[in-house]
């Protein structure tokens, strides 16, 4: 057996197991019948003397043996067609989801070179399925080509499953699944942005598993503040403190590995945290941090100096001061920078009441006021995408986001903004789905569904003729492209099964059996030349008549002419008749 091919092969069994793309039957190895040649190259022992080069297969060969060989790996490669196929309709989708969010020109960078890697994979396994086609109609001449073109088909495929096609796929799929506007350069940046995706939805478990991805990836990395902001309020939020604080301590550690001072913001979240989870004598030491900080903002300064204050016992609080201060302080940090918390309100409200004079209550509405900006901002900002849908006219996606703004806790005056938007929204899109029901035919959603039904089920001739039934409709790109796959898928089963009988043809010792054979192997062969002419193996199948035909012959002279004079009776008169077979 060919000892490269023979490594090849077991290369990709184990490649089969790896992960990063679906899972894959491994495949046999090709047990081919030419002598034993050289390995290539690259796979010979250190010190080897190299082998002589891959020659010919010897002018003699066993005929039945090669075609043992090709009954035996036809279902491997047809299995491994299968996959690819699979696989090319899944990048396909995938591809066209992707440069619905994101543009083509946005793409992963070698996002195109993995579809060349599939599409060469599969064309490759294609080519030799109809070889071994031709093997078992006794063109004994293209045995080394075969085998050949076996080696290379079986290359792709341990290219395309060996690189990291699948870490790309993945990635994009990450992308769609969180709805994302873009597809960024790397791993890093897209987890980043799927982190903030989730953090900014609650999605607690979400942000937790896509973290422990990160972890994986990146143990050492830093996580961008506005990230790590985000993260850490959606699990304090759920109730999970301690792993907040965890979150924050392991952040704040790999800063001080990197060489890089934390940043204040990072620091002073945690010490809000842990002012909150009562631990005063912590959340002190870290303000204690920011105040030693010579490059500390302004703000921070401030707020950090007025804190300390507080811990320090610099100006008289009471206790019922202090514990309202502290459940305001708590609904800002977890404000979601949407809406103002309406318990943020009361608790102001309260502090007010009791203590208006008080410095807690000044520093209560500096932290309200900070909320209601950032409220202010979100909210002009939802309503500038609004609008830019609505001059899209994507008014189904503009309804949504205005239908999501209605469940907020908005101003008086951000709700009556957002019900004249809503109004305006709802009449456009109620007008441009009238226009789009006048086009569409229920008729045709239901021959579509139909067509793919029976796809599913591999009856392709029922499926061929519905979905040309629909070349007038809006699923006619869609058509045209599952038509030449139905065609190509229809034509390679009939002539597949026009080999094997051929093949028993010719080992019937029985003539009245083996003429039974023939004539069915060349009436299945001329019926692909009918029904499918644009097909891409038709020249294969008009090289694969002449053996049979020579092989009628032999049977039984004229032979031949007769079949072909009763097909031309059954083209004229179909109901007559049918072609011979």
């Amino acid at each position: 057996m060919l000892q490269g091919l023979r490594y090849l092969l077991m290369a990709l069994a184990v490649a089969g197991m790896l992960g990063g793309c679906a899972a894959l039957p491994p495949p046999e190895p090709a047990r081919v019948p030419v002598p034993e040649a050289a390995a290539p190259e690259a796979e010979r022992e250190p010190g080897e003397v190299p082998p002589a080069e891959l020659t010919a297969p010897q002018p003699v060969v066993d005929f039945e043996e090669i075609l043992r060989f090709a009954a035996r790996e036809e279902p491997h490669v047809a299995g491994r067609l299968d996959y690819y196929r699979q696989e090319e309709e899944r990048w396909r989708q995938l591809t066209q989801q992707l440069d619905g969010l994101v543009g083509e020109r946005q793409r992963p960078a070698r996002w195109g070179e993995c579809l060349d890697r599939l599409a060469e994979a599969a064309a490759g396994f294609q080519a030799v399925r109809e070889m071994l086609h031709d093997l078992e109609f006794g063109d004994a001449s293209r045995w080394s080509e075969t085998v050949s073109a076996l080696s290379a088909a079986y290359r792709a495929d341990l290219a395309f499953i060996g690189d990291d096609c699948g870490e790309y796929y993945r990635l994009a799929e990450l992308t769609v699944a969180a709805r994302l506007d873009r597809f960024h350069a790397s791993a890093a940046e897209q987890l980043e942005a799927a982190m903030l995706h989730h953090a900014r939805q609650g999605r607690v478990e979400e942000v937790q598993q896509t973290l422990r991805d990160w972890r994986r990836i990146y143990p050492a990395r830093s996580l961008p503040f506005p990230l790590l902001e985000k993260m850490s309020i959606a699990l304090f939020r759920a109730g999970k403190t301690g792993e907040t604080l965890s979150l924050l301590s392991e952040q704040e550690e790999i800063a001080t590995a990197e060489g890089l001072a934390a940043p204040t913001a990072l620091i002073r979240l945690r010490a809000d945290l842990l002012l909150l989870a009562g631990r005063d004598q912590e959340a002190r030491s870290h303000y204690e941090a920011i105040a030693a900080r010579h490059a500390a903002l302004d703000d921070e300064r401030h707020w950090v100096s007025e804190q300390l204050r507080l811990l320090r016992g610099e100006f008289p609080v009471s206790p019922a001061e202090r514990e309202l201060f502290l459940a305001l302080l708590r609904d800002a940090i977890l404000s979601d920078g949407r809406v103002v918390p309406p318990s943020l309100v009361e608790h102001l409200r309260r502090l007010e009441r009791r203590f208006p004079t008080g410095m807690l209550t000044i520093r209560a509405r500096m932290l309200v006021a900070e909320v209601e900006s950032r409220s202010e901002a979100w909210f002009a900002d939802q309503l500038a995408g609004v609008e830019k849908l609505l001059a899209e006219e994507d008014f189904a996606q503009a309804v949504a986001r205005l239908q999501a703004l209605q469940a907020d806790n908005l101003t008086p005056d951000q709700r009556a903004r957002v019900g004249e938007t809503l109004t305006l929204a709802e009449s456009s899109r109620q007008e441009a789905d009238q226009r789009r029901w006048q086009m569409e035919q229920q008729t045709v959603t239901s021959q579509w569904e139909e067509a793919n039904r029976l796809l599913g089920l591999r009856r392709f001739d029922e499926a061929i003729t519905v979905f040309s039934g629909l070349l007038g409709s809006a699923y006619a790109d869609e058509s045209r492209r599952l038509i030449r796959e139905a065609s190509q898928e229809a034509a390679a089963e009939l002539r597949r099964e026009a080999a094997g009988l051929f093949v028993r043809a010719r080992r019937s010792d029985n003539p009245e059996r083996a003429r039974e054979f023939a004539v069915e192997s060349w009436t299945l062969l001329r019926r692909i030349v009918s029904r499918y002419p644009d097909s891409d193996i038709i020249p294969r199948v008009w090289d694969n008549l002449v053996p049979v035909e020579e092989f009628l012959e032999s049977l039984e002279p004229g032979l031949v002419d007769r079949l072909q004079e009763e097909e031309a009776a059954a083209q004229r008169d179909p109901v007559a008749g049918e072609f011979p077979g």
